[in-house]
């Protein structure tokens, strides 16, 4: 039972990471916006593209993440019998 409940805290404070990381990745998104729209010149808008383009991808790869997570966690309390 114990190895239950430690198994449970692990998930949580891993789904409580991805989810700050999540909302950091979109302020980090939010910002990339910002600097595209605001950019003068050529230099500025090539560094504003480059921002929005890592902005996005990382958002991206954190969101696939955190679905990862969210399935596997399903998962495996379907096949403990937590679920349905």
């Amino acid at each position: 039972m114990k190895e239950k409940n430690q198994w449970r805290v692990v998930h949580t404070q891993d789904r409580w990471e991805v989810i700050d990381d999540v909302r950091q990745a979109e302020r980090e998104l939010n910002t990339a916006l910002w600097r595209f729209h605001e950019a003068l010149g050529q230099d500025h808008v090539d560094y504003a593209i480059y921002s929005l383009e890592a902005a996005e991808k990382k958002l991206d790869m954190l969101l696939r993440k955190a679905k990862g997570l969210w399935n596997l966690t399903s998962r495996e309390e379907e096949s403990r019998g937590k679920i349905g």
